[in-house]
């Protein structure tokens, strides 16, 4: 008889709109936890992965001056990028183990401030 594994739902919660220093980013590229981007409301079980799916200002695309751990989830603002608002969409997925099946994909959307 195979056991029986629960589904695996992830909740979160984000900043609508983080900062990033353009005085800063003029020199260098800038980390932002994920924490400070990225909460769990009810923890997803096991390891979670993360995929930058966009980065966009209006309709041009600046994905190239965006990273995202894959495994961590810190969100990387590389150097070079002029000031303005961009909108950042993150999926995020937990991995599930021999009790918890693997989860739907969330995308998580948010905005980052040059300023």
């Amino acid at each position: 008889m195979e056991a029986r594994r629960w589904f695996n739902r992830i909740q979160t919660s984000f900043k609508d709109q983080i900062s990033v220093k353009y005085s800063k980013l003029k020199k260098k590229a800038q980390t932002l936890k994920v924490a400070k981007v990225i909460s769990f409301t009810k923890d997803a079980k096991d390891k979670k992965t993360y995929t930058l799916s966009s980065a966009k200002k209006g309709k041009k695309n600046f994905k190239k001056y965006f990273k995202i751990s894959k495994s961590t989830g810190k969100v990387t603002v590389k150097k070079g990028l002029k000031k303005g608002t961009y909108k950042v969409k993150v999926k995020v997925k937990a991995l599930g183990n021999a009790n918890y099946k693997a989860s739907a994909e969330k995308t998580v959307t948010f905005t980052v401030k040059v300023k």
